[in-house]
C-alpha cells in the first residue's frame, strides 16, 4: 500500500466489498472497487503505510488490520477486514478515514 496500487491490492478483494472513504460506504465489486482505490490514490502524494494492529478471530474465521497512511495532505486510518474463503483470506471491508 505504500505505493498506492489498486491492482496489486485488488488481489486480495472478496468477490464484492465495502469500501468506505470518510464515512461514505459503497458496496462495490472488484471491478469497482479497483477503479475508485485509483482515482482515491491518483489523489493522494502517499508517503508510507504503517501497520499499527492486527488480529483475527478462530471462531468466526476473520482477521483485520490497522494502520495509517501518511500522505502529503494528511494522515488517514485505514482498516482491513478479511473474511476465509478455503484456505485464503480477502478484504471484505476496506474504510479510509480521519
Amino acid at each position: 500500500m505504500s505505493v498506492g496500487d489498486a491492482k496489486k491490492l485488488s488481489a486480495y478483494f472478496d468477490d464484492r466489498l465495502d469500501l468506505t472513504f470518510n464515512d461514505k460506504t459503497q458496496k462495490c465489486s472488484r471491478k469497482q472497487a479497483i477503479v475508485l482505490l485509483e482515482n482515491y490514490f491518483s489523489k493522494q502524494d502517499i508517503i508510507l503505510f504503517e501497520l499499527t494492529h492486527k488480529g483475527d478471530s478462530k471462531s468466526n474465521h476473520t482477521q483485520y488490520l490497522i494502520g495509517n497512511l501518511k500522505t502529503k495532505t494528511g494522515e488517514y486510518k485505514v482498516y482491513f477486514f478479511f473474511i476465509q474463503k478455503k484456505d485464503k483470506y480477502y478484504i471484505k471491508e476496506l474504510r479510509f478515514g480521519n
